[in-house]
């Protein structure tokens, strides 16, 4: 009786139940003929429609199975598909296919943001092209044109992530101004305003003059730019001779709004001058002296000018001091028409007050100095504009309780970041986390749900418009005119989504918390920390486990990619050009645990396209060997060496594969089916099998061990590369386990590894041959021996079990490097002119003069040597010069280094080759 296991990761009686949920549909192209040649774009068109016009991402709970689940980071309405959402949706697609695989209940909740500011830019941006302005339409109108071109342009990046292959839940694709959606936003503001966490405050914010709202710290970017440094004299009240206080600013022109002159009251050289006061420069007005240790004593003269009104950090001076807090800048960038702004300033933009004010100041012998200064200017992150600090009053969400419990969720790791550094960056900014403003000054969102009543002007928050006043019946309301900012939206995606408010949905009650949340580390502090303490404030639970934090992908000099700068890659050019499983596979071999900044490289595409095909011709391979071919276990009583061996590696490469997974280490598993693919079964078993296909004694057996090591790998690889795997897998013959019109492969079990088929005897063999046909191999390249001529090789084996292995494998031998007649023996004499390799205690020993033009070699070797020689001389005179060394670039320095360390290696490999040559 034959010894027959299971097939390696075929599906076990448990799994059989599971392939029953794949369900029966019309399969394309289910033929086991061989395919032709690759076309990936062809493949791609086809098995997308296949699956999504079979529904097969459509959600489906069984409530005996375990359980994963993932909430796609939502891309804006306006966006198009750039390369940060093609990296991480093909991670949180990998995770997707493989739990579904593994017999989870797997939602991956996809959806889009309506994105406040760059939504209502886009259309304003239209508008201005038609003559026409959103006030001048009026809000409603205005909204429903955001909406009509929401409606034809808002779901674009989602049919560009078909072209990704990503298996979303698409019958479950959310938008943030959803219905439901929006019920939930308005629970959780009021629930909030109600509790008191959210109050109305005024605040230095940042105002964008163009966008004409407030922004976040996070929404402004800050770039260094060339500038001036002012040295202005406050002149001393009642002093003679001029003596003042030199206070050094940037932005002159804010001076109309300062109401002190902060020093720090360590500071010695201005201890005196403390309770002082001085005359505003080019105004009547007079300003206190103050101490405030605020004050960086090394900035400038260390005498800082105080304008609360327009400066964060002087607004909390002020607070602490008492201060006034007037406003000399307007919402537009110009100079206000009041009191405290010298009338030739009225209505002038600020940038050119800046210039007048410069003027005025010298006139009056006030400016004392002016430096060349590079500082951070803050700038808007949609429109570039330069964000101007103004006091406005906003709402806000007090941080100080709702954060605590975000921290310890953290502290305690049962939200876990990946790479764990991540974790740092997350405590230190919420450990420092300041009140959240919440209101936008924009019509398109989720405009504030508090209404004021016209008669009494009592203030209350409501889930819907109010139809009476609570405390005087009056009908008449106003709401307030500000949007929510579109990150509290967002803060309530992972459980918003699956119904909350309501608590009893199967979807919500299935998964969550979610299991994993994958996403680009600039908005940790936006979103993820936003994400965690709204969960735990209304969900009492964190909202994921494992946060991915995918890297960032720069152009080739390591730039970041920008539309507007016209140095973005477009993902779908590169799926265009190369295939999509090319790209997915690029994607996964970087993974999340390595550089966080990963640069462009379209070489690897390239690479990974020819993997694809040499994928794709290995499969042609083994279906032309399946005609007819029955389905059946392995007997492992007529494996050669070389099955035993294949069976072994396949059965680690999966056991390899399930940990790098697990460990979210996608990079690794990459490597593993990369090496395992490309080495292991193309490079050696296929051409072994090749030879065992010839042999009656060991066709059929090939033929299973062929059938069950492709047909696993397909499976085992499609979380990574849907297309190729799905196509010619469907080609295959199926088990017993698996029905004829099975709809696809991401419903068959992923395969599991069997130690019963791990042979660390054959690895070992195995191992020693392959290094034997290598060396062989290395001899005839080396001395440019002709890829058709067989070569004598004579080998000496000093120890007995590998003598039996050398003759047991010398039929691969022979075939696998060219070689006839090949002579094993424990002793023999080899000619004088023979090249040499050792492999453990083998000597192994290729004769040379029948097989090479001796003098017409030597000639080509010579010349050569004197190409390197010279090569070689320039790179030392370099090396030679004190100055090179001293005055160059490091990686110019390491680039002549490893030149020289190259060329001597290329001379002792030449000059070797020489003397081989000269034993004859």
């Amino acid at each position: 009786m034959s010894n027959s296991p299971p097939l390696p990761g075929a599906p076990s009686k448990e799994d059989s139940n599971l392939v029953a949920a794949g369900g029966a549909s019309q399969v394309p192209n289910q033929s086991s003929s061989a395919p032709g040649a690759y076309s990936p774009k062809e493949v791609e068109a086809r098995w997308t429609k296949h699956w999504h016009d079979n529904k097969l991402f459509n959600l489906e709970i069984h409530p005996d199975r375990p359980r994963f689940s993932i909430a796609l980071p939502p891309p804006n309405i306006t966006g198009n598909l750039h390369m940060g959402h093609a990296l991480n949706g093909t991670l949180q697609d990998l995770l997707i296919r493989l739990k579904r695989m593994q017999g989870y209940n797997v939602l991956w909740q996809p959806g889009t943001d309506h994105a406040g500011i760059s939504t209502q830019m886009v259309v304003e941006r239209q508008l201005k092209k038609e003559g026409k302005n959103r006030h001048q339409l009026g809000r409603e109108a205005f909204e429903a044109k955001v909406w009509e071109w929401r409606n034809q342009y808002g779901n674009q990046i989602m049919e560009q992530y078909k072209r990704l292959g990503v298996s979303f839940s698409w019958d479950r694709v959310a938008f943030t101004m959803d219905e439901s959606y929006v019920k939930a936003i308005y629970r959780a503001f009021v629930t909030l305003y109600k509790e008191g966490y959210i109050y109305r405050g005024n605040r230095v914010t940042n105002w964008c003059p163009r966008c004409l709202t407030v922004l976040s710290d996070l929404e402004v970017v800050h770039e260094d730019k060339a500038g001036h440094l002012y040295l202005i004299n406050y002149v001393l009240e009642g002093g003679t001779g001029g003596e003042g206080l030199i206070v050094a600013t940037t932005r002159p022109e804010t001076l109309f709004g300062d109401v002190a002159v902060a020093v720090h009251p360590s500071d010695d050289r201005y201890k005196s001058w403390i309770g002082k006061t001085v005359k505003l420069p080019l105004t009547g007005r007079t300003i206190p002296v103050i101490a405030d240790s605020y004050v960086e004593r090394e900035f400038g003269t260390g005498a800082l000018k105080i304008t609360p009104a327009h400066d964060a950090n002087d607004f909390e001076v002020g607070l602490r001091h008492n201060l006034d807090q007037p406003v000399v800048i307007d919402k537009s960038a110009k100079m206000i028409a009041c009191a405290f702004v010298p009338e030739y300033l009225h209505g002038m933009k600020a940038a050119d007050a800046r210039k007048e004010t410069i003027t005025k100041l010298e006139e009056a012998g006030l400016l004392k100095e002016c430096k060349d200064y590079t500082s951070g200017v803050g700038q808007c992150e949609r429109c570039n504009t330069v964000i101007e600090p103004l006091l406005s009053e906003q709402w806000y969400l007090s941080m100080k309780e709702l954060s605590q419990r975000a921290i310890e969720v953290v502290e305690e790791q049962r939200v876990q970041f990946v790479p764990e550094r991540y974790a740092t960056s997350y405590l230190d900014w919420m450990r420092n986390i300041r009140d959240w403003c919440l209101s936008r000054q924009l019509w398109w969102g989720h405009r504030i749900p508090i209404w004021t009543c016209g008669a009494c002007n009592h203030v209350e928050a409501f889930e819907e418009p109010p139809t009476t006043c609570t405390k005087c019946q009056s009908k008449d309301f106003t709401q307030d005119e500000d949007v929510l900012d579109t990150w509290f939206s967002s803060a309530l995606w992972p459980f918003a989504t699956l119904g909350w408010p309501d608590e009893n949905t199967i979807e919500l009650k299935t998964f969550y918390p979610t299991t994993v949340l994958s996403t680009a580390r600039e908005i940790i502090n936006l979103w993820v920390a936003r994400m965690i303490f709204m969960s735990m404030k209304f969900m009492k639970t964190i909202p994921f486990k494992h946060v991915l934090i995918h890297p960032v992908i720069q152009t080739p000099d390591g730039k970041r990619m920008s539309k507007s700068k016209g140095n973005a890659i477009d993902p779908i050019d590169m799926i265009d050009k190369y295939g999509c499983d090319a790209n997915r596979f690029w994607f996964a071999s970087f993974g999340v645990k390595g550089d966080q900044d990963v640069r462009f490289r379209e070489e690897k595409l390239e690479e990974y396209k020819r993997f694809c095909n040499k994928l794709w011709q290995a499969g042609s391979f083994v279906l032309s060997k399946l005609d007819n071919f029955t389905v059946k276990g392995v007997d492992t009583s007529k494996l050669t060496l070389a099955d035993r061996w294949i069976l072994h590696r396949y059965n680690i490469m999966l056991d390899l594969v399930q940990m790098h997974f697990d460990g979210y280490d996608f990079e690794k598993a990459s490597a593993e089916f990369y090496e395992f693919i490309w080495d292991h079964f193309c490079n050696w078993y296929l051409e072994i099998a090749k030879i065992q296909l010839g042999q009656e004694a060991t066709a059929e057996q090939t033929k299973i061990v062929l059938y069950t090591v492709f047909e696993g790998l397909m499976r085992s690889l499609h979380p990574v590369m849907p297309f190729i795997t799905e196509e010619l897998w469907s080609k295959f013959p199926k088990s017993k386990f698996i029905p004829a019109d099975f709809v696809s492969i991401m419903f068959a079990p992923y395969p599991r590894p069997d130690e019963n088929f791990l042979d660390e005897e054959a690895e070992e063999k195995m191992a020693f041959l392959i290094r034997v046909i290598r060396s062989i191999r290395n001899i005839r390249q080396t001395y440019n021996v002709p890829a058709g001529t067989e070569a004598e090789v004579m080998i000496v084996c000093r120890d007995e079990d590998e003598m039996k292995c050398l003759l047991d494998g010398s039929d691969y031998i022979k075939r696998l490097a060219r070689v006839s007649p090949l002579d094993i023996s424990m002793d023999c004499s080899p000619p004088s002119m023979a090249a040499c390799e050792a492999v453990s205690s083998v000597s192994i020993y290729v004769p040379l003069a029948k097989l090479i033009d001796v003098e017409k070699s030597r000639e080509k070797l010579n010349q050569r040597k004197q190409a390197i020689e010279k090569d070689l001389a320039k790179v030392q005179l370099t090396m030679s010069n004190p100055d090179f060394k001293a005055k160059a670039p490091p990686e110019k320095v390491h680039t002549v280094e490893s030149q020289l360390a190259d060329l001597e290696r290329q001379l002792e490999s030449v000059e070797s080759q020489l003397k081989v040559l000269d034993k004859g």
